[in-house]
């Protein structure tokens, strides 16, 4: 095609010079934009950011009233009166914390107060060093020195606090470590109140962060702010920025000063503290807001001249281009040549291409593309066969069947020569080859993987065939099964051999529906209705209970039950693998929870490949109870060894759980607070207090059932249950069945 006699112009020519006009008209507006806002609205920042600093500082004045009011009444409460007079007059054998339980809910109630941005609030007791908080009752040792830790305000400095006149003193913030075991650390401002000569005092920690997301507002988190005492000290801080030391003075009332390219604005309330911010000298958030809206709308100014040139320009590159769709669409190529060489170039191109692919075209009509035809083939995974065999069934374009033969191979006899995997496989795909084309010489058997082989049987086969078929199967595999139990799964009739990856995936799912049977298993449908299996919340909790007790039987009784409802449900393969995988999972998650090494954990891990291997029902109960009893004992035995505390509450609940026994009084024996010693355990075990002694007491209770001929409430009456309902509901929640329930059906399984 030849070119046009006139000189073209260089597509390339041609849009950057549009483009860069469009360039220098944005970049004009951006500088007229600059010049403009640099030298506006200097006296609006400072009346503005003066504006906010007041508000937060009203803000701040106010929630202080309000912390004192609130210390006030807590310091007046009938309550806490009473317990000081109490702590006065007894002994430490005489002490009665129970009479503060009105005081420790009063306080957690306003504690919880998420308008007040309280962190904790603390009463102080001399007499017997004794602190009342959120969580309880505790020694001001522990709270002062581990509970509420913090350099600046140490044990010593609270009890000085107590012998000076001060009433209420806002004290300077400080860094507090509120857990006793993480170094985490919190910025807490306290605010105490007492009177003189009284021997207790009350503290509320204000939590400074919270406050100043609240009463900064937008953007508070890096703003620079202080609050200074009357005496000009430092009660707290935000944003970057040194002490009192680094800020500048201020002249006479003046409540502005520039410093460091800063401006400082000053406050002083009527409670006589100081507030200062510091914002950039040409930049504040609310001039950010205008400067946002004007630019937009230069924006948009400049977007509509941008959009009237890039018009003006895509019209004169848009005229060729339909050119170029037209000639596609036709198929002709022809056309206008266009006056920009690079198009007039691709118009001779596509000229040259559209007749090579009409040569192409008439050339593949002839044949038959296999990779063209049938993409599904990328899908399969590696075949172990002739690949000519999987190509002729390809070409054969017939209707077919699959049939899919998943091996479960046994372990060998201590007294057998074990035979590989992979060999015994390979003789089975050799034999099914031969075996089925004696019945259907078009079929094509292949290894799919090391336990799984594959037949395809292209035609219609007669009913009669195939029942040979699968009788011949059978008897080979039976043959065997000392070695090997297979499930042969045999899909729907398929039309095409383009569904074949739809027919493999209904075998597969066929096949995983075999159950433990020791027999060849042959199966033509696909069964509704299963279900994933795993254990009950309840059994999981009875599982960990057994296993950090060192109960490996207790742990197989429960698993042996969960087995066999698995067994009379009719779960398949697939089921019980995923249960042996998840319940491995969950030793393993338990192990590292006791933190055991990895070469003392490492015998266990060929356990749970074993367990994932099992063949047969009473394969998974010996599978069990083998990794049940490694792992019992490596986590009895790590908690038994390692924690002092851990041993004496299992020692205690193994030997009393038939006593009241509470979490409250095994803290105070232990001398702990409650709430720290349900922690403990439920970090330290998995496991909270409760479930370790409903497990002890269920376990119990199973003995007795099946073991004397005790009623249900003397049952109960033994193990540390008062009440029959509570018992019978404790008891079903952790088995599933009652107590009647579960002696009866011990009885019927005793009989047979």
């Amino acid at each position: 095609m030849p070119f046009n006699k006139t000189r073209p112009t260089s597509l390339f020519l041609a849009t950057l010079i549009s483009f860069l006009v469009i360039i220098g008209l944005f970049a004009a507006f951006d500088l007229a934009a600059f010049a403009y806002f640099k030298t506006k609205y200097h006296g609006e920042i400072i009346a503005h950011n003066q504006s906010m600093l007041k508000n937060t500082a009203e803000k701040y004045s106010t929630h202080f009233s309000r912390i004192k009011t609130l210390l006030f009444n807590t310091y007046n409460d009938p309550g806490v009166i009473a317990f000081n007079r109490h702590l006065q007059g007894a002994t430490d054998e005489e002490l009665r914390y129970l009479e503060a339980k009105s005081i420790v809910t009063r306080l957690r109630s306003d504690t919880s107060n998420p308008h007040l941005f309280l962190d904790n609030l603390v009463v102080y007791f001399l007499p017997h060093g004794v602190t009342l908080d959120k969580d309880g009752s505790s020694g001001a040792e522990d709270q002062y020195n581990r509970l509420y830790k913090s350099a600046a305000y140490p044990l010593p400095f609270w009890e000085n606090r107590l012998k000076s006149a001060d009433a209420f003193s806002l004290l300077p913030a400080a860094d507090f470590k509120t857990v006793w075991n993480s170094p985490d650390e919190k910025k807490l401002l306290p605010v105490s109140f007492h009177l003189s000569g009284s021997s207790y005092l009350v503290t509320a920690y204000l939590d400074v962060d919270k406050t100043q997301r609240d009463f900064l507002g937008e953007g508070g988190d890096g703003r620079l702010f202080y609050v200074l005492n009357g005496d000009g000290s430092v009660l707290f801080r935000t944003g970057e920025g040194g002490n009192t030391a680094g800020l500048p003075a201020f002249d006479g009332n003046s409540g502005t000063s520039v410093a460091g390219g800063m401006v400082y604005f000053r406050y002083t309330g009527e409670d006589g503290l100081t507030y200062i911010t510091g914002v950039p000298n040409a930049n504040v958030a609310s001039q950010l807001r205008k400067l946002n809206w004007t630019l937009l709308a230069i924006f948009l100014l400049s977007l509509g001249i941008a959009l009237a040139v890039s018009l003006l320009s895509s019209r004169r590159i848009n005229r060729p281009v339909k050119q170029l769709v037209s000639a596609f669409m036709s198929g002709s190529g022809g056309g206008e040549p266009s006056a920009i060489r690079e198009f007039a170039f691709i118009q001779e191109k596509i000229a040259d291409l559209l007749k090579e692919k009409a040569e192409i075209r008439s050339e593949l009509r002839s044949r038959q593309s296999l990779l063209t035809k049938y993409s599904y083939i990328n899908k399969l995974r590696s075949i172990h066969t002739d690949i000519h065999e999987w190509q002729d069934f390809i070409a054969s374009d017939q209707s077919f069947q699959i049939i899919v033969y998943e091996l479960r191979f046994r372990q060998a006899k201590p007294d057998g020569e074990p035979v590989p995997h992979e060999r015994l496989a390979s003789y089975y795909r050799e034999h099914l080859d031969v075996l089925l084309r004696e019945h259907s010489p078009g079929s094509h058997t292949f290894q799919m993987e090391k336990n799984q082989i594959l037949t395809v049987i292209s035609g219609a086969v007669a009913a009669g065939t195939l029942q040979a078929m699968l009788g011949d199967i059978r008897h080979l595999f039976d043959s065997d099964k000392e070695q090997c139990l297979a499930a042969v799964a045999v899909s729907s009739r398929f039309e095409h051999a383009s569904q074949f990856n739809d027919a493999y995936l209904q075998a597969l799912e066929r096949a995983g529906q075999a159950t433990l049977a020791e027999e060849t298993q042959l199966i033509l449908e696909t069964r509704s209705g299963l279900q994933a299996c795993a254990l009950s919340p309840a059994r999981e909790q009875e599982l960990n209970a057994c296993l950090q007790a060192g109960d490996d039987k207790g742990a197989l009784e429960l698993m042996g039950r969960q087995l066999a409802e698995m067994r009379e449900s009719g779960a398949g393969v697939v089921q019980y693998r995923q249960l042996a995988e998840s319940t491995a999972a969950k030793i393993w998650k338990l192990m590292d929870i006791y933190k055991i090494a990895q070469d003392a954990a490492w015998p266990v891990k060929p356990l749970m490949r074993r367990l994932k291997e099992c063949c047969t029902f009473e394969d998974y109960i010996e599978g069990y109870r083998e990794l049940f009893f490694s792992a019992a004992s490596l986590i009895y035995e790590k908690k038994d060894t390692e924690d002092p505390v851990i041993r004496f509450v299992m020692d205690t609940l193994r030997d009393g759980y038939g006593d009241e026994l509470s979490l409250e009084n095994l803290a105070d024996r232990l001398q702990m607070s409650s709430a720290y010693l349900s922690v403990y355990i439920k970090e330290k075990t998995g496991a909270n207090f409760s479930d370790h002694l409903n497990a002890i007491r269920v376990s119990k209770a199973q003995e007795l059932l099946t073991g004397t001929q005790l009623n249900i409430v003397e049952v109960g009456l033994r193990i540390g249950y008062r009440n029959i309902t509570s018992f019978n509901r404790m008891f079903k929640k952790w088995t599933g069945q009652t107590p009647g329930e579960y002696r009866r059906a011990a009885k019927l399984n005793a009989a047979e």
